[in-house]
């Protein structure tokens, strides 16, 4: 037996590397694993007024085979699709068992994640959806953006029914409003980049867009009220409140010097007798000014006679 082990030692130990060596080469050639994310999920299908919507939209593939094509495969190599031929309207789960797929000779799919999928398959509609420009920066300080106006104000989209009942309208391309203190009109173009959806036809659209003064508010507190009576009335007036909170409102520029002395309160009595009043004051501010509110809004005015000491 020792005889027959030594017989051709060394084509017995080189037969044996060989095998080794192949054993090993074979192994590596098809036991090589590589995982592929983000693989999108197409699908075949004759629907003509249907859209299918498929969840998740992308899934993970596992592939084996032979080293030098599995270090060298691209994700785009790879396509995993469901056959959607002949389904109806409503909503159903694929398994992975049941997605096609196609990738290099001699690699095989070992895996699929996830292992189910939604297809929400739906009708395919037109719509009429409003226009809305797309508005950047801000305009002049003092200035804000009033009334926009586009030209056409809608378009047609096509597109699963679902999608346009959520879409709150067409974003158009940009319109710059840094640093403007005039008006702007200018032509732009529908930007709808919704996955699905298709305008039906479009055009130019011309949009408008009015920039008007900003108002900001200030209010003002103990302001005193004053009565304007003749000198020589025998008459004194006796206010039962005697200062008012006065909300005003005007261009920026205007309210940031504003101060409350530039506003007067007063209560005209020149023309009553004595007795007991509740009337309206007058508000006098300046140009390009308006009152929003005073408080009180009504004052009473006692009228009676004045007090004379005499030595």
């Amino acid at each position: 037996m020792r005889n027959w082990f030594r017989h051709n030692l060394g084509i017995k130990l080189a037969s044996l590397g060989c095998a080794l060596a192949l054993f090993f080469y074979v192994l590596s050639q098809q036991g090589e694993i590589r995982t592929f994310g983000d693989v999108p999920l197409d699908f075949y299908t004759e629907l003509a007024d249907l859209v299918p919507t498929v969840s998740p939209k992308t899934v993970s593939v596992s592939l084996q085979g032979p080293r030098n094509i599995i270090l060298g495969l691209e994700r785009k190599q790879i396509k995993v699709y469901l056959d959607l031929k002949g389904k109806e309207k409503g909503q159903f789960l694929y398994p992975s068992e049941d997605f096609k797929r196609k990738c290099p000779e001699g690699v095989r799919v070992v895996k699929i994640r996830p292992r189910i999928v939604s297809v929400n398959i739906e009708s395919l509609t037109t719509k009429e959806i409003e226009i809305k420009p797309t508005i950047l920066g801000k305009p002049t300080p003092g200035y804000g953006i009033g009334k926009i106006t586009a030209s056409p104000k809608s378009l047609r989209v096509r597109g699963a029914e679902s999608r346009l009942e959520a879409l709150a309208g067409i974003p158009t391309t940009s319109i710059d409003v840094s640093g403007t203190s005039e008006g702007i009109t200018k032509v732009v173009k529908a930007n709808l980049t919704e996955e699905g959806l298709k305008i039906i036809r479009e055009v130019p659209i011309q949009v408008s867009i009015d920039l008007v003064r900003e108002l900001v508010e200030k209010k003002f507190t103990g302001v005193p009220v004053k009565i304007m009576q003749p000198p020589s009335s025998l008459l004194e007036a006796r206010l039962k409140e005697k200062e008012a909170t006065i909300l005003l409102r005007g261009p920026q520029e205007a309210m940031a010097t504003l101060k409350a002395t530039d506003v007067t309160v007063a209560i005209d009595v020149s023309d009553l007798s004595r007795g007991t009043y509740k009337l309206k004051p007058e508000v006098t501010v300046p140009p390009k000014i308006e009152v929003v509110s005073i408080t009180p809004s009504i004052f009473e005015v006692t009228l009676g006679s004045k007090i004379v000491f005499m030595e």
